[in-house]
């Protein structure tokens, strides 16, 4: 579903494919959804067995405000790019 930027918090809450301004979410396998900023290479969130985690590495300006206004609002766990996308890939 194409969004803004503004208002894909929502499908990001419920893990709901979107496709915003260099910023899109996915159902990568069962029970596996992420967030990406400007593409796979740098995963903001996801969702992994209902746990969330959040990439803890630093980013642009952009990609910050974009953290910003995806972010699901919830406890989240942070890891290295690195490491979340090994999760996600597992």
């Amino acid at each position: 579903m194409k969004t803004s930027n503004q208002k894909c918090r929502a499908f990001v809450q419920n893990c709901e494919p979107f496709k915003g301004n260099n910023l899109f979410g996915e159902q990568v396998r069962e029970n596996v959804y992420a967030v990406y900023s400007y593409g796979y290479h740098f995963p903001l969130f996801a969702c992994i067995n209902g746990t969330w985690y959040a990439n803890a590495d630093r980013y642009s300006v952009s990609t910050s405000k974009q953290r910003g206004q995806s972010h699901p609002h919830t406890e989240t766990i942070d890891l290295k790019t690195d490491a979340l996308i090994d999760l996600i890939n597992r």
